[in-house]
C-alpha cells in the first residue's frame, strides 16, 4: 500500500500536476473499474496527497541525511534562484559528494521560497540555515552559482560565518562560477552589448505599457537581429498571419522537388526569441536562415496589401547584407550553443558534463571568438586603407583586385578565411588526448 501511495504522489510531482489531480471523478471511476483494491490505496483528495508527500519527505530525508554523513568527500553545494510565473521567488540548493561506493551523487537539499530581498546577506542566511539543518556545516567544500555580484557577497558572508578561521581569500577560492552562466553572459554581450540586462528590462517595460512602436524601435536599433525579431513578432502576433506563413512555407516545400522528407508543422513556423534567453535568438536565426526564401517571398506578398498595418514595416525589411550578417552571427553563436547543450549533463555513464569538457570548452570558445575578432580587425583595417587610397585619388589596379580584397581581407600580403567550426581541441591543447575519464599527454 505504501508503494502505491508513493507512486501516486510521485506521479503528481514528476508531472508538475496539482494535488487535486486525483479528485477527478473520471479518473477515480477508471481506477475503480480496473482494480477496486488499487482504488482503495490511492490518496484521492488534495489533503491526502499533501499529507502523503510530507510523510515521504520525512522518510527520504532520513535516508539522504545518512548518505551525507557517510560521504567520503566534502559536500559541495550549488544553488540558484528564479521567479515563478506568479512572481514568487524560489531558491534550490543541491549537495554534491562521493559516497562510500566511490560514486558521484547529487541530492536536492532545499527547494523553498526566498523571502525578502535577493541581497547577498539574505541569501547567505538562507543557505546557512539549510546546511545547518542537514548537519553538514562542517563538511562544506566549494559552492557553485552564477556570476551575480550578490553571490560574491553571499558566499563571503556564508563561509566566514560558518567558520571564523576562513578568510575572505579562502571564501573567494571556494567560489566556483557556473560555466553555463558564463556562456550565457558571453552570448548576451555579443548580441545586446555590455548592458544586456538593461536592454531586456526596457523591452519588458515597453511590452507591459503596450508601447508597441517604441519596442520595435528598441529592437531595430540592434541591427539585423532586431529587425528579424520584429518580423517574427509581426507574423506571430496574428493567428491568421501565422497560418498564412505556414501555408506559404508548405507551398514552397511542395514546389521543392529535392525535399527528402516532409517538414512537421512546427518546422514550418518561425521561432520567436526574447532578450532573456540568448539561445532563443540563436534558434530564431537558425530557423530564419532555413526559411529565408519563404520569409522573403511572404513579406513581398504582404507588401501588396492596401492596409499598411498588414505589411511588414519598411524599416524592418531585411536586405541581402542583413542576411549575410545573420549568417555570420549564427556561425559565431553555434559553438557557444553546442557547448551549452553539451555541458548540461551529469557526466555519468560516459555522458557529457565532466570537468575536462568545461576546461577544454573554455579554451575552445575563447579561441573561436579570437579567430573572429582577428578577422573583423583585418576587415576594418583593410576598409580604412581602401578609403584612404580613394581619398588620395589612388586607383586600384583592377576591379578584380577590388573584389578580391573585399572577399578575402589581407594583412601584410596574407589572406584570412572565415573561421571554420570544427570539433577539435583548441590549438593550445593540441598534443593531449582526451578520454571520458582522464587526460593523457602524448609524447611528441
Amino acid at each position: 500500500m505504501a508503494r502505491i501511495r508513493e507512486l501516486s504522489v510521485g506521479y503528481i510531482i514528476d508531472s508538475n500536476l496539482p494535488f487535486s489531480t486525483f479528485e477527478s471523478a473520471y479518473l477515480q471511476e477508471l481506477f475503480r473499474q480496473l482494480d477496486s483494491d488499487l482504488y482503495a490505496q490511492i490518496p484521492w483528495g488534495r489533503t491526502s496527497a499533501k499529507k502523503e508527500l510530507e510523510d515521504i519527505l520525512s522518510l527520504k530525508k532520513a535516508a539522504v541525511r545518512e548518505e551525507l554523513d557517510e560521504a567520503v568527500t566534502q559536500i559541495h553545494i550549488s544553488f540558484d534562484l528564479w521567479t515563478s510565473p506568479n512572481r514568487l521567488a524560489f531558491i534550490s540548493i543541491f549537495g554534491h559528494f562521493v559516497d562510500r561506493s566511490n560514486s558521484h551523487q547529487s541530492r536536492l537539499l532545499a527547494f523553498r521560497r526566498q523571502i525578502g530581498s535577493h541581497a547577498g546577506e539574505n541569501l547567505a542566511y538562507t543557505v546557512r540555515n539549510v546546511v545547518r539543518d542537514w548537519g553538514i556545516d562542517r563538511k562544506i567544500g566549494v559552492s557553485i552559482c552564477d556570476n551575480a555580484a550578490s553571490n560574491d557577497v553571499c558566499l563571503r558572508n556564508f563561509y566566514t560565518n560558518l567558520d571564523a578561521s576562513i578568510t575572505r581569500a579562502d571564501a573567494e577560492a571556494r567560489r566556483m562560477r557556473c560555466f553555463g552562466h558564463i556562456l550565457n553572459l558571453v552570448a548576451q554581450a555579443f548580441l545586446y552589448g555590455d548592458d544586456a540586462a538593461s536592454f531586456e528590462l526596457q523591452s519588458e517595460a515597453y511590452g507591459m505599457l503596450e508601447r508597441v512602436e517604441e519596442d520595435l524601435e528598441h529592437w531595430r536599433a540592434k541591427g539585423p537581429v532586431g529587425k528579424l525579431h520584429n518580423i517574427v513578432k509581426f507574423i506571430r502576433a496574428s493567428p491568421q498571419r501565422t497560418e498564412a506563413f505556414k501555408a506559404h512555407a508548405r507551398e514552397q516545400e511542395e514546389a521543392d522537388i529535392y525535399k527528402l522528407a516532409e517538414e512537421s508543422t512546427a518546422e514550418l513556423e518561425v521561432i520567436q526569441n526574447n532578450a532573456t534567453r540568448w539561445n532563443s535568438t540563436y534558434m530564431m536565426i537558425e530557423r530564419a536562415l532555413v526559411k529565408q526564401s519563404e520569409l522573403n517571398s511572404f513579406i513581398q506578398d504582404l507588401g501588396l496589401e492596401a492596409d499598411a498595418s498588414k505589411r511588414v514595416p519598411m524599416a524592418d525589411i531585411l536586405t541581402s547584407d542583413d542576411w549575410k550578417v545573420l549568417r555570420e552571427v549564427s556561425h559565431i553563436l553555434e559553438p557557444i550553443y553546442n557547448m551549452t547543450m553539451r555541458t548540461q549533463g551529469w557526466g555519468t555513464s560516459g555522458g557529457h558534463g565532466r570537468l575536462w569538457e568545461v576546461m577544454t570548452g573554455m579554451e575552445y570558445i575563447l579561441e573561436h571568438l579570437e579567430d573572429w575578432r582577428l578577422l573583423y580587425e583585418d576587415e576594418t583595417a583593410n576598409h580604412a586603407t581602401e578609403e584612404r587610397r580613394r581619398a588620395q585619388g589612388e586607383e586600384l589596379e583592377s576591379v578584380a583586385d577590388t573584389k578580391s580584397m573585399s572577399a578575402r581581407p589581407f594583412v601584410g600580403g596574407q589572406t584570412r578565411e572565415r573561421p571554420l567550426r570544427q570539433s577539435r581541441l583548441p590549438s593550445r591543447l593540441q598534443g593531449f588526448e582526451i578520454t571520458p575519464l582522464h587526460v593523457v599527454y602524448i609524447a611528441q
